[in-house]
């Protein structure tokens, strides 16, 4: 098992960046004796070079394979800003093996959706990888894969990781919404809605799992024109559990709150303008509301890593958090490959 300590500042969406790199240390210690005084300046060089920087994570579910790569970069200095400071590394050499064939990865450009409008059309962005079609290498449950990168300047690196076999069956997941009591910020006594997830652990095994909810509620609305449109407001919510402890035994994840998310208001609905035509207030009738959920069983790597990595989103900002000891298994480099298999369910929520 291996590890990196990580700055807080250093992490962006779906990447790993770390803080190996070469630190000038100023300091003054005062010793103060009798009416005597000195000072001390010491400078501390400590070696950095350039490493690689990977995410990878695969499944049998996924229809799209896709390799990150990146490298690291320091969080002191002269520091970019935005997709600047982590550049993809367009010209790595990435082969995807199963043990008895490989297959080298192409460097992509490609629109995929990444979320709902508020009339329920797909926003796409545009996001550059190494991607592979699943149908042309098929990711199967139980096998072992290994990476191997290449780049020029960069020393090479390489990782596995085993597909896990066995996944939680959809009979064995539910989720109900239900009604919490809690106080408020000024401590008054409140009760909200949320949904509760529930599912039964894998017997006899140590396993690590991945909760996914994906909360959807679609209604209808008049536009200015008097034309029917429809609307869709949608929000998610992650969790990494581990069985330790609770093995064998119904597994629950934190209560996904909908306090936010369960008026049109908040999004646009009645007195909010969202969606409308003219700034005109919009009276959304409820069509539907559900759940998606999904359940992953996955290996250490994948457990680890995440759990590192919520938890330095979780202190972004905070001056006062700690550094982060965060998991990397990738041989001369940093970052992860991991793997999972999952399954999903569909809940209506009344």
């Amino acid at each position: 098992m291996s590890y990196e300590f990580y700055n807080s500042k250093t992490i962006p969406n779906n990447s790993l960046f770390i803080t190996h790199m070469k630190i000038f240390v100023s300091f003054f210690v005062s010793i103060f004796l009798l009416t005597s005084c000195k000072s001390l300046v010491t400078d501390i060089d400590i070696p950095y070079s350039d490493r690689l920087v990977v995410q990878c994570f695969l499944s049998p579910q996924d229809t799209l394979i896709e390799v990150s790569v990146t490298q690291t970069a320091p969080v002191i200095g002269d520091i970019l800003e935005g997709a600047e400071r982590y550049p993809n590394i367009q010209n790595a050499t990435v082969v995807l093996s199963d043990g008895q064939k490989s297959v080298t990865i192409p460097y992509l450009s490609k629109q995929l959706p990444s979320s709902y409008d508020a009339d329920g059309e797909y926003v796409y962005t545009t996001r550059a990888r190494y991607f592979l079609s699943a149908k042309n290498f098929p990711i199967i449950a139980g096998k072992t894969y290994s990476l191997k990168i290449s780049a020029p300047n960069f020393t090479s690196v390489e990782s596995s990781c085993t597909i896990p076999t066995k996944v939680v069956s959809e009979k064995d997941i539910s989720a109900a919404q239900e009604i919490l009591s809690g106080t408020d910020r000024r401590g008054n006594p409140i009760s909200y809605p949320s949904i509760g997830v529930k599912f039964l652990d894998i017997p006899n095994e140590e396993s690590f799992y991945s909760v996914g909810q994906f909360f959807y509620q679609k209604g209808t609305y008049k536009d200015a024109s008097n034309n029917t449109k429809l609307r869709i407001n949608w929000t998610t919510k992650y969790e990494y559990i581990a069985d330790k402890g609770q093995e064998n035994q119904t597994l629950l994840a934190q209560a996904f709150d909908l306090r936010s998310y369960n008026n049109w208001g908040t999004f646009g609905g009645t007195g909010n303008n969202g969606g409308g035509q003219g700034g005109n207030n919009l009276a959304v009738t409820p069509t539907e509301r559900y759940v998606e959920v999904y359940v992953a069983n996955t290996d250490k790597a994948y457990y680890y890593y995440n759990t590192a990595i919520d938890k330095i989103r979780k202190a972004n900002g905070n001056p006062f958090a700690e550094p982060v000891l965060t998991y990397t298994n990738i041989k001369n480099g940093l970052g992860v490959m991991a793997g999972h298999n999952q399954s999903r369910i569909v809940v209506k929520i009344p």
